[in-house]
């Protein structure tokens, strides 16, 4: 199985867009990502950050498709923001589901629930609430095959949705 999420559902107003990737970081496609404070790709790596997306692919300064590091990631130097500027193609889309695999089996009390992520590319189990995280539970064992660690979510919590205040 591959890494990080798998778009399942992606409505009309998805858009597909490049943002410079952080400086020495390594980016997998499916990796959830937010952008940073100082505007660049950075993988979601705690609870309190917004995503803004799922990785679908990358693209080089004179919109070249790069060589990968390895067959579906990108690995960039410590001048990527100033020289380099190879770009990660973010989907934003705000009401995208997303398959992606958690760190321990869940139950069907979880349908609905809200949940962070442990890293760019799995859910954390033990964040589950009634009210509040990054993503939400929709479905699990999408494929059928017993697979009660692996779900579908709605991004609840989008860097680029607007909240009411």
């Amino acid at each position: 199985m591959a890494r990080g999420a798998t778009i399942v559902s992606k409505p009309e107003l998805s858009v597909n867009i490049p943002y410079i990737i952080n400086t020495s970081a390594t980016v997998y496609i499916g990796d959830l990502v937010t952008i940073n404070t100082s505007g660049f790709v950075a993988l979601v790596t705690s609870s309190d950050e917004k995503i803004a997306g799922v990785c679908v692919g990358f693209v080089g300064p004179d919109g070249e498709l790069p060589a990968l590091t390895g067959t579906d990631y990108l690995t960039v130097g410590a001048n990527n923001t100033t020289v380099e500027q190879y770009k990660a193609i973010i989907d934003i889309g705000r009401n995208i589901m997303i398959k992606i695999d958690a760190d321990d089996v869940m139950a069907t009390t979880n349908l609905g629930q809200f949940f962070d992520t442990n890293n760019s590319y799995q859910v954390d189990v033990a964040d589950a609430s009634d009210s509040s995280g990054a993503l939400q539970l929709i479905k699990l064992d999408p494929e059928g095959v017993a697979d009660m660690s692996m779900g579908v979510y709605y991004i609840a919590d989008h860097q680029f949705q607007q909240t009411d205040s």
